[in-house]
């Protein structure tokens, strides 16, 4: 290699290194500022599934006796994105009042007793009336009634 084409060599080499770090710090920039975003948009990084979801056709949800549904619901919660199953009651003779199977004593999952026609949590015997009143027991409030409506023949809740 001749002198000239060394010299050549040489200075490209110095051109990439000099321009290395800026290239870095772009990347590092761009890192940053995507990461800035999410964390300024807590609501649409919080909820991906905000909005209604069906729990199926109104004609199938019938009957004298509460019906369980179990519907899938996307939680974000930073970077990770998880799919929960939760369960709902529907009560028919109730104009299809949706409550939660979760006690709000201690979060125990929540049944119908078919016997007294009432609800009942398992883990510390807290009933609760057939429209989801609390009767007895240490839980200190109702259990939770989600907003619901009725479109295009389905019923739907706001989670």
């Amino acid at each position: 290699m001749s002198k000239k084409e060394k010299e050549i060599v040489r200075k490209d080499r110095r051109s990439f290194l000099s321009v290395l770090p800026l290239g870095m710090l772009g990347v590092v920039g761009a890192t940053l500022t995507i990461a800035a975003k999410r964390s300024l948009e807590p609501q649409a990084a919080a909820a991906a599934d905000e909005g209604w979801k069906s729990l199926g056709e109104v004609a199938e949800i019938a009957g004298e006796e509460p019906v369980e549904k179990t519907i899938a619901v996307t939680c974000r919660s930073g970077w990770s994105k998880t799919v929960e199953n939760v369960s709902v009651f529907v009560l028919p003779k109730h104009d299809n009042k949706v409550l939660s199977s979760i006690c709000p004593h201690e979060g125990c999952p929540i049944v119908w007793d078919g016997d007294s026609q009432n609800f009942l949590c398992p883990c510390h015997d807290s009933f609760f009336s057939d429209e989801g009143q609390r009767l007895t027991g240490p839980a200190a409030k109702d259990l939770t009634e989600y907003e619901s409506r009725v479109e295009n023949g389905k019923l739907q809740i706001k989670v």
